[in-house]
This record gives structure tokens, C-alpha cells and sequence, in this order.
């Protein structure tokens, strides 16, 4: 990753031209600042993430014609909003929109409104191995259906904003790339779409896992099926990170225990801790729990308020 920082409009647009492609970029604020931390992947995706003040940026027609590219960028919108534009049609965008258009046409990005940041991932068209009917009727439509609430687009953005730290660049671009892939697939309503590398899987059920792990009674031939693959298939992608699906989700569950065991506002019986944090029953709760940790949950619940108590 590298780090660029601008304080003119005109210090911006060579940052952006940079990392993207050519822009004309005009600031609407006095004293404007940008931030851009861009972490190429490999040759064909890159990861992005902006901030600047009011700003907006356009791909002139010109510009576009000279394009050697065939990037498409897919953007989140994390703060403030905004307007994108591009072949005659506009979407505007809030915190939680994504949006996404291609490099190699006209486009104008209106983010006037101050405190913006933006989580952008541009990718090779080709190297998605999408049909370019489907992209283009994507990029048409400027917007994702539901934005960040979309199960795929959450996937996408949740892995490039945090790659495990295991994973190395060439492997990080390919579970994005094949991420990017199943956000678009799903973005026509296909369904569950199965991401095809174990990583974009595993990413995908851990996801999965987290968001179910309140639910008591989660059968991992059920976590399979929702993801279109065997239990095999499944078990295989987590082997790979040196787990299983059910070592995952208990860990999960611990982890949300934990922090209700140490929250000193917190004044649920160990019992209903144990039911909030998705376990069946309390004994199975403190054998978990005594395995990850070396102590109960009822010890682990006292020396946190000791310690509370010494500060």
C-alpha cells in the first residue's frame, strides 16, 4: 500500500490520475484536503481507499477515448454523499451506497458535499470472466440493488477493507476479484451465487456464520446447501485456513460471550449469556468457553471486575 495526500484541488487530480485513470478534478472547499491509500493486488485489481473534502472529478470523453483500459470501478460510499453519473442516466449516493461504472466512458462524480470517503475497488472487466451482457447492463444501471444491505456486496467490501493478514497479494486478488464477480452475478438476482475460489467461500460462510451466530442449532450441511456446494466443498475451504466451519462459529460465539462477560453494564446470568451467544445449553457454553480461555465464564466474569474495579 502507499499513502498520497493533497492540499489543491490540483495536487488531487494528479493523485487520482495516478491510482485510476486520467480525471479533471475541481475542489469546493477552501481549505481542501484528499487522502488516498492504494494497495495494487495485482496487475488487475487494486484497492482504494479515499477521503477528501467537497470534490468531484470527471472522465472527460476525450479522456475516455484514449483509455488503454478496460477497468470497471465498484465503489462504497462510506461517509456523506453524492452524485454518479455516466451515459446519460445519474444515481445518487448515501453512506451504504455502491455504485459502479467503467473507466472507459464519460463519467462525472459529483461529491461537492464535504467529509467524503469512498472504498473503491477497480478491476479488469475481462479478468472477472463475466458475460459483457451482464456487465453491461450493471455498469447502465450505476447502482448495486440495495447496496451494502446485499449479502454478496458486503462480502466484497468487508474482505478489501480487512485481507487476512495470512493472505498473499496474488491470493488477496483473487478472492476479491472472485468476490467482485459474485456481487455482480447476485446483483441479477441469481440467487446465492457460490464464490468459485476456497477463499471467496470460506469469506463468504464466515460471514454467513457471524451474522447466524445468535441462531442455536446451526447444521453445517444447511450452511453448505445456502452456498450451493457440498458439506465437502465447505469443509475443504476451511481446512485450507487450518479450521472447520463449527471450530469458526464457536470461536464467534466465545468471542460475543467474552465481550458480554467483561461489559460492567452487563447483568445477564451466565445462563442467558450463554443463550444470547447462540450456545444451547450452559454446559456446553463453559466446556467452549473453558477451552478457548482456561477459565469459566463465571471466573472470567469475576477477574473482569476486579480489574474494572482496580481502575
Amino acid at each position: 500500500m502507499f499513502v498520497l495526500e493533497a492540499e489543491t484541488a490540483d495536487d488531487w487530480e494528479s493523485v487520482v490520475s495516478r491510482c485510476f485513470v486520467p480525471l479533471r478534478c475541481a475542489g469546493f472547499e477552501k481549505t481542501f484536503t484528499g487522502r488516498m491509500e492504494h494497495t495494487p493486488l495485482d496487475e488487475r485489481i487494486s484497492i482504494s481507499r479515499v477521503t477528501t473534502g467537497g470534490t468531484s472529478a470527471e472522465r472527460t470523453e476525450r479522456l475516455a477515448r484514449g483509455s488503454g483500459s478496460d477497468d470497471v470501478h465498484i465503489s462504497l460510499q462510506r461517509s456523506s454523499r453524492g452524485i454518479v453519473a455516466g451515459d446519460g442516466s445519474a444515481t445518487s449516493v448515501a453512506p451504504g451506497a455502491v455504485s459502479i461504472y467503467a473507466t472507459d466512458r464519460p463519467y462525472y462524480l459529483d461529491y461537492s458535499w464535504p467529509e467524503q470517503e469512498q472504498l473503491i475497488v477497480q478491476v479488469s472487466r475481462e479478468s472477472l470472466g463475466l458475460p459483457e451482457r451482464m456487465l453491461e447492463d450493471t455498469m447502465n444501471r450505476l447502482a448495486v440493488p440495495g447496496g451494502i444491505r446485499d449479502v454478496a456486496a458486503r462480502g466484497l467490501f468487508s474482505y478489501v477493507a480487512d485481507p487476512p493478514i495470512t493472505a498473499s497479494p496474488l491470493e488477496s486478488a483473487d478472492v476479491a476479484r472472485d468476490l467482485a464477480y459474485v456481487m455482480i452475478r447476485s446483483s441479477f438476482r441469481e440467487g446465492t451465487v457460490a464464490p468459485r475460489t476456497s477463499g471467496g467461500l470460506r469469506h463468504m460462510a464466515q460471514q454467513f456464520l457471524r451474522e447466524h451466530a445468535t441462531t442455536p442449532g446451526i447444521d453445517m450441511a444447511d450452511v453448505a446447501q445456502h452456498h450451493f456446494v457440498s458439506r465437502r466443498r465447505l469443509y475443504q475451504a476451511f481446512e485450507k485456513a487450518g479450521t472447520t466451519p463449527a471450530a469458526y462459529l464457536r470461536a464467534e460465539r466465545v468471542r460475543r460471550a467474552t465481550r458480554l462477560l467483561e461489559d460492567p453494564e452487563n447483568t445477564l446470568s451466565i445462563e442467558r449469556i450463554a443463550q444470547a451467544s447462540g450456545f444451547e445449553d450452559v454446559t456446553t457454553f463453559t466446556r467452549a468457553f473453558r477451552r478457548a480461555h482456561g477459565q469459566t465464564p463465571r471466573d472470567w466474569r469475576a477477574a473482569a471486575k476486579a480489574t474494572q474495579g482496580v481502575r
